[in-house]
């Protein structure tokens, strides 16, 4: 069974809470220039393109989930751009956002730090960098299990019931797969993916080395502090240095 993770994504990944947060960050920032960066289906993007007087450029590497940003609803005051943050325009952005646990797609140190360098070099003078990564304390692969997952979502060809199981743990990484399963055929389909769990400490340094200062990390969505263990999320604004060479 061939199953579209891209067209499904809106669908298993309800955003909120996460969504008001970046739309605040940029209102109170009063950013006119952003880039999310790892756009998706482009649901924040569009939402940021909203406010008169804003530009923004969404950018992923997935051309299928592209294909369904550029249709969306407000998907046209969007400027999407197939590929990684080395496409960002040098010096351009107020700020740059990456929702949707995109910053633990970045498994090797090496690939990460790059990435932040890219981001730097893609921000205005004093431009801000936010996004959120899975707190490693809180463990929350344990509860990635077909019991506590599973839900079924409708689709052209019928439902289709979508889990997820955690495949194996060797920190800072967890491997994880994604299934699919249709509830008329019993045709399956299987995703693996490997994602990197930085604590606060590896997360500040890296942003540091990276030349960014004011460095804020959160643990809630409502600006909660990180209590480790409890809270869920790690959620990181940070400024770009006026000293950071350009």
């Amino acid at each position: 069974m061939a199953f579209d993770f891209s067209a499904a994504y809106d669908s298993l990944n309800p955003g909120e809470d996460d969504h008001r947060f970046y739309c605040a960050v940029a209102r109170d920032l009063g950013a006119a220039r952003i880039v999310d960066l790892g756009c998706g289906t482009g649901v924040l993007a569009t939402m940021l393109a909203a406010v008169s007087g804003r530009e923004v450029v969404g950018i992923d590497p997935d051309p299928a989930m592209l294909d369904v940003a550029r249709t969306r609803a407000g998907g046209t005051a969007v400027r999407w751009i197939e590929g990684t943050a080395a496409e960002m325009e040098p010096g351009w952005a107020d700020l740059v956002t990456m929702t949707g646990h995109v910053s633990q797609v970045f498994v090797a140190d090496g690939h990460w730090e790059r990435t932040l360098g890219e981001i730097a070099g893609g921000l205005a003078a004093d431009g801000v960098v936010a996004f959120e990564m899975r707190d490693p304390a809180a463990e929350r692969w344990r509860g990635w299990t077909h019991e506590s997952t599973a839900r079924t979502i409708e689709t052209p060809e019928g439902p289709v019931e979508v889990w997820h199981e955690t495949v194996e743990v060797a920190l800072p990484t967890v491997t994880y797969s994604s299934h699919a399963k249709h509830l008329h055929t019993g045709r399956t389909a299987v995703a693996v993916d490997t994602l990197a769990f930085r604590d606060e400490q590896a997360l500040r340094s890296s942003l540091a080395d990276a030349g960014f200062v004011d460095i804020e990390v959160c643990g809630a969505w409502d600006g909660g502090p990180v209590v480790p263990g409890e809270t869920l999320e790690l959620i990181a604004i940070a400024r770009l240095s006026a000293g950071s060479p350009r």
